[in-house]
């Protein structure tokens, strides 16, 4: 048995009248049921916690702190109206001027903590069920061109970074498993460097990181990045680099060595590299081809998306590349995408960027 408050001694409080309550009745209930913001830090805490990744954990916090706390905080769950959920849409997209995909966020994780507060008795139903979600507008992302890609590629002149652009949109690998990728992710199969992507690396705050269930896999790299495993299994994968992409990786792993934690890349220091630091490298090569700063370093993937999508490959060879595939092993892989597949996948990516 809990209560609900947004201090210590208010919890207390209505902890004591929920046993008074039981001690006349013999029968668990709420003298009054939680507000959105009492519940939301109780869900954010001892709901949420224990089964969601830091970072996933982390953006929750910050849609309930920015957008569901300010606009609704104050109303009981029990009070709910639609109107309420109206509210919170406007105060989102009016008062703050946020995306409907914002707007959309809020919706969604509300909806998930209310659902969580029927589970556990806290109210008999789910509010959000009679509220309708907001109307998120679709956006096309912009993406580089093959051609738009190899030169930003071929103006480069910092070798670090010219790999990593290589590896974005050669691979598609995200920013955090690029910024991640160890030596002891690097196989060889059939005469082919392999990339097995088994980790990332991410910026993690402190508030993120404490209170972590045991089990949960997060490491501490220095400046405020952490090795944890990709978002989900679909993220660890294999992919087969293009012999030449292979040869200068190599040849960088061996100019600039692996540091403590085996981190392909990192500073003069050691320590690694962040995405801070790759946003800015990125925008610095986009002003060098002459580029607009709509492109992000995530549109990366979009552009090999798109590449692997002309040549005609099946959905599941491109999906495995990409890692939106249920794999989570090298041999799961083979057994659903042989490995010339993908090499033919990789090797044609390249083909279409180097020309």
């Amino acid at each position: 048995m809990s209560g609900f408050g947004r201090t210590r001694s208010q919890a207390e409080a209505r902890l004591k009248e929920k046993l008074a309550e039981f001690d006349r009745t013999h029968r668990v209930g709420y003298v009054r049921p939680p507000t959105v913001a009492e519940w939301m830090d109780h869900w954010l805490t001892d709901v949420c916690k224990p089964r969601l990744k830091p970072r996933t954990w982390g953006t929750y916090a910050s849609v309930i702190a920015n957008n569901i706390v300010p606009s609704i905080g104050a109303v009981r769950l029990d009070e709910l109206k639609p109107a309420h959920f109206r509210r919170m849409e406007r105060y989102v997209m009016d008062e703050q001027g946020k995306s409907s995909g914002t707007a959309g966020s809020a919706w969604r994780t509300l909806h998930k903590a209310l659902e969580d507060a029927v589970l556990e008795g806290v109210i008999e139903r789910n509010p959000a069920v009679k509220g309708t979600a907001p109307r998120v507008a679709l956006k096309e992302r912009a993406a580089l061109t093959p051609d738009q890609a190899a030169d930003l590629i071929a103006a480069e002149t910092d070798d670090t970074w010219r790999l990593m652009w290589m590896l974005a949109f050669m691979t598609g690998m995200r920013q955090g498993e690029r910024l991640g990728l160890t030596e002891d992710e690097l196989r060889r199969d059939g005469g082919r460097l392999i990339i097995l992507v088994e980790w990332q690396a991410q910026h993690l705050t402190k508030r993120e990181v404490e209170g972590l269930p045991k089990g949960v896999e997060c490491t501490p790299l220095g400046n405020g990045m952490y090795r944890t495993r990709p978002k989900t299994e679909k993220g660890r994968r294999a992919i087969p680099l293009p012999e030449a992409l292979a040869d200068q990786l190599l040849a960088y792993i061996e100019r600039h060595g692996v540091n403590g934690d085996g981190l392909v890349f990192h500073d003069d220091e050691g320590l690694p590299l962040t995405g801070s630091v790759e946003r800015r490298r990125w925008y610095r090569a986009l002003d060098r081809v002459g580029l607009g700063h709509e492109y992000v370093p995530h549109s990366a993937r979009h552009t090999t998306a798109t590449i692997l999508n002309r040549l005609g490959l099946d959905d599941v060879t491109r999906t495995a590349i990409m890692g939106h595939s249920r794999v989570s092993t090298t041999n799961e892989i083979y057994t659903h995408v042989e490995l010339d597949r993908l090499v033919a996948a990789t090797d044609g990516v390249e083909r279409a960027i180097e020309g």
